[in-house]
């Protein structure tokens, strides 16, 4: 009878020790849990809105943005009502170079996660619209270090009005 007793709780402990083995290999280990909720919960691009400026400059002219932004001619602005600027940018903020010798002036507003981008250019008058999102932008111009560093240099080189 004692021995019995002894197998059948043997047997209960093994099926037990079975049972709590076969539970936690099918569970996700805490680590993997953790990461996936770390992944998930990064925030999105978040950027200053003359940092959207720079990088809409950057993707509609590059040259025409590093070359006033070296002059110290490259103006960041927000459209006032005051403002004399084509229709349909009423809402939106602007880069202009001081000296306007090509026409270049590019307007910009981000609605979401998109980027609506209207520009002249060359003497051209008539707006173009280009749309990007801030994923594209930052994945074109905002990766490494280095890209980085020259998007918030350009920031800082930037007049205000």
């Amino acid at each position: 009878m004692k021995r019995k007793i002894v197998i059948i709780t043997i047997i209960i402990l093994i099926s037990c020790l079975w049972v709590a083995v076969t539970i936690n290999f099918n569970r996700p280990s805490p680590q993997q849990v953790q990461d996936e909720t770390q992944s998930s919960q990064q925030p999105r691009p978040k950027f200053t809105d003359q940092q959207i400026g720079v990088l809409a400059g950057l993707a509609i002219s590059p040259e025409w943005l590093k070359q006033n932004i070296a002059a110290n001619q490259l103006v960041y602005g927000i459209v006032k009502p005051s403002d004399t600027v084509p229709a349909g940018v009423d809402d939106y903020s602007y880069l202009v170079a001081t000296d306007d010798q090509d026409g270049t002036a590019i307007f910009f507003k981000a609605e979401g996660q998109t980027v609506i981008i209207k520009y002249t250019s060359q003497r051209n008058t008539k707006l173009k619209t280009k749309a990007l999102t801030l994923s594209q932008l930052k994945k074109e111009f905002y990766q490494t270090r280095s890209q980085k560093r020259g998007v918030d240099d350009y920031v800082g080189g930037l007049r205000t009005e």
